[in-house]
């Protein structure tokens, strides 16, 4: 039995039930269109009340940018004291000295209050490591970079942010 010829007994068999031809009338077992939409709406409020979703809150945007303006600011502050012996800064002068702890505690001390960092070095294109104290942050943490170059070398100086306590 072909497909074609499938779909043309069915179409005849709807065709014919849509006539009315060998059905007879039964109105006892019919719902109304009404009545569905009472018991659709029904079951649909009653679901909406049984579950519950909680969607949490995005984290503030604010805690973010206070924690990148306290790493950018303690970073501008090395870049901007006067150098002691040589150099351009005190920033720069740690740097050629290749005084990373010096470097590290000049930066974190200059960290706004209320705010820790971790602070990692990265001399040219070496591995990236922590120097100065270092600490465990007890929330998220934002990083901040700057490249300084002095002399001949490039020198990546990170700050790892975050507030002391966890919170904002």
């Amino acid at each position: 039995m072909s497909l074609a010829s499938t779909l043309r007994k069915e179409l005849s068999f709807l065709h014919r039930c849509s006539l009315g031809d060998g059905m007879r009338e039964n109105d006892e077992g019919q719902i109304h269109i009404l009545e569905m939409l009472t018991l659709f709406w029904l079951f649909f409020m009653s679901a909406t009340f049984l579950i519950r979703v909680h969607v949490p809150d995005s984290q503030s945007v604010a805690l973010d940018a206070s924690l990148e303006m306290a790493g950018s600011d303690a970073i501008r502050y090395g870049l901007g004291l006067d150098a002691e012996i040589t150099g351009d800064n005190r920033l720069e002068e740690l740097l050629a000295s290749d005084d990373r702890d010096g470097v590290c505690e000049l930066l974190q001390s200059a960290v706004a209050p209320g705010k820790e960092a971790n602070c990692w070095l990265t001399k040219d294109s070496s591995v990236s490591t922590p120097h100065g104290t270092v600490g465990t942050p007890s929330g998220g943490t934002v990083a901040v970079h700057q490249l300084v170059v002095v002399g001949a070398h490039a020198w990546t100086v990170t700050l790892d942010v975050w507030s002391r306590g966890g919170g904002a």
